[in-house]
């Protein structure tokens, strides 16, 4: 008796349900995954063109910055040299006075849904232990918005509060006098803030 090759309607049927239940279960997932990723990489970038702003002040002996804006609730920031001695400002940049160090980069290119800020409906311990924090809390770095640094490499003390719009938030805290910077992480659920390394 000879076997017969192929299969049958309900061999294709009960592998195309398994093939489904196998991508519900996965693309959820891989969703989670690449937002992850991407507030990351946004994090990896903000540090690596403030340590680039850091090394241009020291070795031009002038200040250099993180300039920070939000134009139709769209983040990004440009790094940027003070041209004229009076520190970098939000103005000079745009005249061209301040130069710019590199191109501006935007948040959400980086990392979809990415903003600056703590969302209206979440909880949000304060990464410090002194309650929770505010709503839109998102920049604090002087008056400015602009991560200065010193051409003897010390820093504006700063935290940079980044979230996916969804469930996790990363804090960049910036210290004074070393400009060393340290990352925290926060999800929904959390009743503290842990240190992580990217």
């Amino acid at each position: 008796m000879e076997r017969e090759h192929g299969a049958t309607l309900v061999d294709v049927l009960a592998t195309l349900t398994l093939i489904g239940i196998v991508a519900a279960i996965g693309i959820p997932n891989l969703e989670t995954a690449r937002r992850r990723a991407g507030l990351d990489t946004l994090a990896r970038t903000i540090i690596s063109n403030a340590q680039l702003c850091r090394m241009h002040a020291i070795n031009a002996k002038r200040n250099a910055g993180l300039v920070f804006s939000r134009d139709r609730g769209r983040w990004s920031f440009i790094p940027a040299l003070d041209g004229d001695g009076d520190g970098v400002s939000r103005k000079d940049v745009l005249r061209g006075t301040d130069p710019r160090i590199a191109p501006p980069v935007y948040l959400d290119a980086l990392c979809a849904g990415a903003q600056i800020g703590v969302p209206e409906q979440w909880r949000v311990p304060d990464p410090a232990g002194r309650g929770r924090l505010r709503a839109g809390d998102g920049l604090a770095a002087g008056r400015s918005d602009i991560i200065s640094f010193s051409a003897l490499g010390d820093a504006t003390p700063a935290s940079v509060y980044l979230g996916d719009g969804r469930e996790r938030l990363l804090v960049l805290r910036i210290y004074g006098g070393t400009a060393r910077v340290r990352v925290l992480e926060w999800r929904t659920g959390w009743t503290r803030w842990r240190q992580i390394s990217l």
